[in-house]
């Protein structure tokens, strides 16, 4: 657009600016997707949509105003000659197809099941930085219009609706504002195109900065996957997720107890506000590995299904490459069945300044892990797959012990504890990597957190109290935690009680 309007401004012949119309009509087409997409035309649910509304509701009218101006011109301009090879007819043209296609993209993550970004998208600092693109583009588009005024109305067109067009699109340009909220642009520029990515080739031996990298790809293919829908559950696939999750906690947790051990070597007597940040994230990856143990060990009561797993490709290569993380043995692999011999400290990060990436591969991982174990509620919790469960599980009572209500209502109790426990822990290492960030690289992690933070869903805890998936099934009352997730959460953040227990060595 920044070409178009050089171009127009400078010199545009008649038969160039007639050939601006049509392309003209369609970003403004495009331009009202947007603003409809973000803003729908009805009263917003919420009360703290309201001075969006308001923002969103002017330009939208400006919009719609110059989108039937733009068509009755087109309509009348039928049969005329036409330079669409002109610079600004094909510049105006491709910035449509490059809005048009960004406006796709954004829509493929509210496809069903939805995306988590789509909670990033829905972020009150997005949806302001959407209304920002539109609005820019819209005055972009003004001042292309105006430029080509004169030669459209040699062609015969209407004057007064000429410079009523102009001032539409230039009074809908101006409300473009500032994008306050940190991360806003970024997060926008960062939503990529919803598609199954496989995982890459898991090389023999990788740096830590490579391992990191790693983790953090095959953390967004865990985030990406499409949940199964419908079907019969798979215990042998949630139970192969609670022993890989199992293994990659205790993997998170001793990298977090070794970097709090480095940071002590080098700053042994400054810096105790990061080294107690450090230590509290420990201590809450600690408990959330209790809960995935406890997760664990609950369907091994209740395993009633024989099948072998089916292939979970990131999640395996995020556990091995969270194990190769801390180990001696660059060819540590989950087919070992033995945990991995720690590195030194100083091997794992020779400065402080290596500490943030790790943290950051850390967080990442175990969010992904929440995310498959809410998945794995889900199913657990679908309409009538509790009644089936007690049912299928009543076969292996002699051999487990543990059947029935009171297997189904501790494997259910566990779930919720892991996600509230996560939600508790997420904050403390996201201080942990900005604080031990260097100057120069904590904008780029401030900004990868505050995504990671946008595309949380912010209804997840309350929806763990109250949960209408188990409300839906036929004996829901039975199976309402004890512990709520809010108590969890609570808990987790202020208790230090078990702070000085070590991660015990989880058993395959």
């Amino acid at each position: 657009m920044n070409t178009a309007v050089y171009c127009a401004e400078r010199s545009v012949s008649g038969v160039a600016a007639i050939a601006t119309i049509e392309p003209a009509r369609r970003m403004t087409t495009v331009l009202l997707r947007y603003l409809d997409d973000l803003a729908p035309e009805r009263v917003p649910a919420h009360e703290r949509l309201s001075h969006l509304w308001d923002r969103v509701n002017h330009p939208r009218v400006l919009l719609q105003e110059a989108e039937v101006i733009l068509r009755d011109l087109d309509r009348q301009l039928a049969g005329r000659n036409r330079n669409t090879a002109h610079p600004v007819p094909v510049h105006v043209a491709g910035a449509t197809l490059a809005l048009g296609t960004g406006h796709d993209l954004l829509k493929t993550h509210y496809n069903n099941p939805r995306s988590d970004w789509a909670n990033a998208i829905e972020d009150m600092g997005v949806r302001h930085a959407v209304l920002d693109v539109v609005a820019r583009q819209a005055q972009l588009l003004g001042r292309v219009m105006k430029a080509a005024r004169a030669e459209v109305r040699r062609a015969g067109l209407d004057s007064v609706r000429l410079d009523r067009l102009v001032t539409a699109l230039q009074t809908a340009g101006d409300i473009a504002f500032r994008v306050t909220a940190p991360g806003a642009t970024e997060t926008l520029a960062a939503v990529p195109l919803r598609a199954t990515q496989p995982p890459s080739a898991l090389p023999s031996a990788a740096s830590v900065e490579q391992l990191c990298a790693g983790i953090i790809t095959n953390a967004e293919g865990i985030r990406t996957a499409q949940p199964l829908s419908g079907g019969q559950l798979s215990s042998a696939d949630c139970r192969r997720n609670a022993t890989a999750a199992v293994v990659a906690l205790h993997c998170a947790y001793q990298a977090v107890t070794m970097l709090t051990r480095r940071h002590t070597e080098l700053h042994p007597a400054r810096e105790l506000l990061v080294r107690r940040t450090l230590r509290l994230s420990a201590e809450g990856l600690h408990r959330v590995l209790d809960r995935w143990q406890a997760v664990r060990h609950g369907w091994q009561r209740l395993l009633f299904d024989q099948r072998r797993p089916g292939q979970a490709d990131h999640l395996d290569q995020m556990t091995i490459r969270m194990g190769r993380l801390i180990s001696t043995n660059p060819e540590w692999t989950f087919e070992l069945r033995n945990l991995p011999t720690l590195k030194s400290p100083a091997e794992l990060a020779p400065t402080t300044a290596d500490m943030s990436q790790i943290l950051l591969s850390v967080r990442h991982a175990v969010e992904a892990l929440a995310v498959l174990g809410h998945r794995d509620l889900a199913q657990v919790t679908a309409p009538g797959q509790i009644e089936a469960m007690q049912a299928m599980s009543r076969t292996t009572a002699a051999v487990n012990g543990q059947v029935g209500a009171s297997g189904v209502r501790a494997l259910v109790s566990s779930y919720r504890e892991v996600i509230g426990y996560t939600n508790a822990v997420l904050a403390d290492l996201n201080r942990a990597a900005l604080d031990t960030a260097t100057p120069g690289e904590r904008p780029s992690v401030m900004v990868a957190l505050s995504i990671l933070d946008r595309r949380r869903d912010p209804a997840l805890v309350s929806a763990l109290f109250d949960d209408n998936t188990v409300a839906n099934s036929a004996t829901a009352s039975q199976y309402t935690s004890a512990v709520s997730a809010v108590g969890a959460v609570t808990t987790a953040s202020r208790s230090n009680s078990d702070g000085g227990r070590q991660a015990s060595k989880p058993a395959r």
